[in-house]
């Protein structure tokens, strides 16, 4: 049997829509937890979707959070 965890981050990395190194996953037990931020509801919704197509996933737990494309840039020095 895959690795559930390898499997779920495969497939996030892998969808375009899903921001590469802003979503991670653990998996426990076949319950998937979702941790990072991204700048759309719906890529949110879309990474809990994509994980719980995964063989041997039985829950997710979305912990994305959704912030303002301004808020995920570094901040800036102002005088």
């Amino acid at each position: 049997m895959a690795d559930v965890g390898a499997e779920v981050a495969n497939a996030l990395h892998w969808d375009l829509a899903i921001p590469r190194h802003r979503v991670t996953a653990e998996v426990d037990a076949g319950v998937v937890t979702l941790h990072g931020i991204v700048e759309r509801p719906y890529q949110r919704s879309h990474a809990e979707a994509i994980a719980r197509r995964v063989s041997g996933v039985t829950g997710v737990k979305n912990e994305i959070a959704v912030r303002a494309a301004e808020d995920l840039r570094q901040p800036s020095l102002h005088r």
